[in-house]
Order: structure tokens, then sequence, then C-alpha cells
């Protein structure tokens, strides 16, 4: 009696990751939705006939850095707390606004670490700590104009991800979805990636990348 060969996992692994990307890759080209014109565009699984206009973007690529830098200390430079730094937090600012602060401690304005610099033929403000995104000030698109009223992190983190701090609602890549349909039938519209094996457990709830009232499609 022959006995045949133990397939190792390498090559379990490989084989079935040829077989499942040949399905995928068999789906974008029966669709070819990248060719497709307006009147086709309106057919891709998950379009819901919005919006009016075909869009420009093809993919969008969200980072969403739970407990990274400050906005203070990278791209929103505020001169006049640069010179405030250090001195007591005036009344007018935190008059009927809810403050997180330690209990008896007295607020005092703190700016930046770094110096800040303008760069670009826009003259962005970016700061010291940025240097390679400095070389690439004028290739960048900074808003400053966004803004939430959480003072805490969960419902601070699901306005982030879901335009509200109300759980429940739609995720940006269902939107996304949404908005810009999927170029295959058998692949997720979106993905998402979350941060594993560091000191702290990841900060984000799976609700925060969920699809809402919109149908499960999305």
């Amino acid at each position: 009696m022959q006995y045949t060969d133990l397939t190792h996992r390498r090559s379990f692994l490989r084989g079935t990751g040829v077989g499942l990307g040949s399905l995928a890759l068999s789906s974008l080209w029966r669709r070819d939705a990248l060719a497709a014109g307006d009147s086709q565009r309106a057919n891709r699984p998950g379009f819901a006939g919005l919006p009016h206009h075909a869009p420009r973007a093809k993919r969008v690529i969200f980072l969403c850095m739970a407990g990274g830098p400050s906005h203070l200390e990278t791209f929103d430079y505020k001169p006049v707390l640069e010179k405030m730094d250090g001195q007591p937090m005036p009344a007018s600012v935190t008059e009927g606004q809810p403050i997180a602060q330690l209990q008896g401690q007295a607020l005092k304005c703190l700016g930046p670490l770094t110096k800040f610099r303008q760069y670009g033929e826009n003259g962005q403000w970016i700061s010291d700590y940025l240097p390679w995104h400095a070389k690439m000030a004028d290739d960048l698109c900074i808003v400053r104009s966004m803004v939430t009223e959480q003072i805490n992190h969960d419902p601070a983190h699901t306005f982030m991800n879901c335009g509200t701090a109300l759980s429940g609602r739609p995720s940006m890549g269902s939107w996304v979805t949404y908005g810009l349909g999927s170029e295959s039938e058998n692949l997720p519209g979106f993905v998402v990636l979350t941060s594993v094996g560091g000191r702290n457990p990841q900060p984000i709830a799976s609700r925060q990348w969920s699809a809402g009232f919109l149908p499960s499609r999305f």
C-alpha cells in the first residue's frame, strides 16, 4: 500500500490562495467595471443610483489614528496659543463647555512643543515633527474645519467613523460603498484592518464599521 505525501501548510495556503484569487479576478473581468460607462455604472453591485454624477474616486483609504498625535502638534498651528503657553486658561474659552480635567487642577494653556513652519506654494503650516509631510505640502489637502463636542474617547471614535456619536449609524466604509458601488459581486465593498498584538487593546469597536440602517450589502 502506498501512502500519499502529507500536504504542507505552505503548499496548502499557496494552492488555496491562487484559487481564491482566480475567482475574484474572473469576477472583475466579467463585469469589466473599470471600463464601464455611465450607463453600466448604475448596475454595479452595491450601487444605489447615487450620486447623480460619475464619481472620480476609485477607492478610499481611511486611517483612523486612535490615540495619534494632536492636531495642535502636527498641522493646526495656533500662534495665539503659542504666545499664551503656560498662562492660565481664559474663562471665556471654558465657560459653558464640558472640560475633562484633573480634579482641583488649574487649567493652563499648553503651546506646541515644536516649531511650525510654512511649506509649499500655499504656505501650509506643518510642524517640525513631520519633515516628510512638509516636502509634500502641495500634494496634501488639510481640512481644519472638522470639529466635535465629544470629550470622551469612545463617542469621539464613533463620531469619527460614523459621523455621529450615536451607535447604530452607517460607517464611513458603508457610505463610500453606497455612493461609489463595488467592482465585484464576490468581494466586500470595503474592509477594515485593526491593530492587534500591541500593548493596549483595540481602541475602537466593531460597531464603528457596520452598515447601520443601510442594507447589509453596504
